[in-house]
Formats: C-alpha cells, structure tokens, sequence
C-alpha cells in the first residue's frame, strides 16, 4: 500500500482538493490501491492530518486532502465546491480553532445545520503551548538557561485541552505529540465505520511504530551533535521540536506565517551567526528564502537547508509520495545532523 493523491479538482480558480490512500512509507504514483468506493470517506483541511488519516486509513476507506499542492495551509481557503465536498464526507479532520479559520467557519455551519458528518480536531488532549510562551524566537541573540526553564514551565501550564486561538498549532513538530493525533484519526474513522475498528487499530499502530524510529533518531542525532543552536529564518514553528530534544531554536519573528522580519530582526540574526559561529541558515522550502540567503551573503554562514514545518505540499514531495515521516526523514532530519554537526 502506497501514499498517493488519488484526483486534484479545482474549484473558482482556487480550491483543490487530493485524495491520499495507503499506509506507510513512499512508493511510486499510480501504485496505490484504490480504497473501496463502499467505504468510509474522510476529508482533511492539512497536509500533516490528510497523510495521518490517509495512514490510518489504509485501503478501508478514502483519505482525501482538501489543500492543493504548493499551496500554504495556513492562509489557503477553499471554494464553494470544496465546502460541499466537506459536507459529502463521514469524516472531516482539521486541526485547533483558530488555526484555519475558515476551518472554524464551517464546523459551525456543519453543527448548526445538523450535518452528518462527524468532525475530528486532530490536536484534542495534545499538551499545547500558547502562543508567546516556550521557546524566545531570537530577538534577544543568545538564551538565559534558566529563563528558558521557567517559559517551559509556563508554558506547560497554559497548554489546554480545548485550546482556543492562543495556542501554537505547531505540535507536529514533535513526533511524540504525533502519536496522539494519530490516535485522535483512529477514534473517528472508527466512530463512522465501527465495523473496521480492527483494521484502523492495527493501522494506527504501525504508524505510532514508526513515529517512535523518528523521534529515536532525531534524539541520536542531537545526542551525537556538538551544538545545540538551530537558526531559522522564518516563523517560530519549531518550538515543539525544541522543547522535545533540548535544542534551542532561534527565529526571527513570531508563531504567525503571516509575520515578516524587519531590518532589525535580520540584524540580531546576523550578530547570533556571528557570537555562535553558525554554519547555517535553516528555511522553510514553501516560506520565503530571502531574509535566509541574505543572512549566507552577510555572515560567515556557508549555506541555506532546509527546515520545513509542513504547512503545505511540495511538487517533489507529492512526486515521491512523501507523507508527513518522509518529510521529516528525507528533509528535516539530515538538515538537523548537518546543522548540529551530528
């Protein structure tokens, strides 16, 4: 069974939606089996929820991602044909309020419509940090140790279960909190098609499995590291990841895609490579790469790698069948050996 994007339809010029079927690891397109037309169908509004589901899934039922290639989760926002779409599913996975809000928008339509389609926030019981704790973003160069403890502290007793627009959606960051999204996944799919439970049970497993391989080695790599300092140019959506392993994540603006580094963002960046000789320049391949090949032009850095956060779909990825443990093996994880010299 592979990953695959099972049609692409567009809709007033902007909406999309891909199917994704399989289990786990890559595989050439056009190798997946078709899930039975008889089965469940579950529709998700994020690159990382569509291939969890898709996983969970299998060939039981159809896993369709609403987000079209290239495009950027976070500000993406589907057509009237793609809200019907939502609304011909058993199952539509989306992630905390605030995240999408048109996300928000249409779970409200759903409910007060008595809609039969059951709704699964991918995060429920995840332990969230809200937005502004945790992890300083850089502005400030080089960290206090033990005010990084306290933020941490903070942070975990502001995370909540139902976690409104404060909280940092990132959590996929850490495959640990993965594990309980996936667990989310399997809980719907079994509420709309209980006669399968079995198969999304075992399903689920297998991919929890391989998430504990991903974080066993990106804990080897930090451990084998001989720096624990990772720039990215970009937005704060790393924080999940540092908390995790130890490491100290520096961005140059906050949580929010939508936030823009000034002249004086770029200038502490530039003193952070220069006091803590810096090698590198991390950068989401889907963000812009401006701010981080301005950093290589300006400092003793060597080169900009990529550090995605998964807010959409790449070309090459969708080409090679890449879900959300691909990406993270196949992009993040050798950026994080080179950058902490692993």
């Amino acid at each position: 069974m592979h990953l695959t994007r099972r049609r692409l339809v567009t809709a007033a010029g902007t909406a999309g939606i891909g199917g994704l079927a399989g289990c786990l690891g890559g595989g050439a397109a056009g190798e997946a089996a078709e899930a039975s037309s008889d089965g469940a169908v579950a529709r998700s509004s994020f690159f990382v929820f569509g291939d969890l589901t898709a996983r969970v899934a299998g060939d039981t039922a159809t896993a369709e991602l609403l987000v079209p290639v290239g495009q950027h989760g976070h500000g993406w926002e589907p057509g009237p044909r793609i809200r019907e779409e939502i609304r011909g599913a058993d199952l539509f996975v989306h992630g905390m309020p605030g995240f999408q809000p048109w996300v928000d928008a249409i779970t409200r339509d759903l409910a007060a419509d008595g809609a039969d389609v059951t709704t699964v926030d991918a995060s429920t019981g995840i332990d969230l940090f809200a937005t502004g704790s945790g992890h300083d973003h850089g502005h400030e160069g080089a960290h206090d140790e033990h005010a990084d403890e306290e933020t941490r502290d903070h942070a975990s007793e502001e995370a909540h279960d139902d976690h409104g627009d404060g909280a940092d959606p990132h959590f996929w960051m850490d495959p640990l909190r993965v594990k309980d999204a996936v667990g989310n996944v399997r809980r719907g799919l079994t509420a709309v098609d209980e006669g399968n439970a079995d198969v999304y049970a075992e399903n689920a497993d297998t991919v929890r499995a391989r998430l504990d391989d991903l974080h066993d080695r990106i804990a080897s790599a930090v451990v084998d590291g001989s720096t624990e300092t990772i720039l990215v140019a970009g937005h704060n959506a790393h924080r999940y990841l540092a908390d995790r392993y130890g490491l100290d994540v520096v961005s140059l603006t906050d949580a929010s895609p939508d936030d823009r580094p000034t002249a004086r963002d770029v200038e502490r960046a530039r003193r952070l490579v220069d006091d803590r000789d810096l090698r590198y320049v991390c950068a989401d391949p889907l963000e812009s790469q401006r701010a981080a090949e301005q950093l290589v032009a300006e400092t003793g850095a060597e080169a900009v790698l990529p550090l995605t956060a998964m807010p959409g779909l790449t070309d090459e990825w969708d080409a090679n069948d890449w879900g959300y443990v691909d990406v993270m093996e196949h992009v993040n994880l050798p950026t994080l050996e080179r950058v902490l010299d692993a």
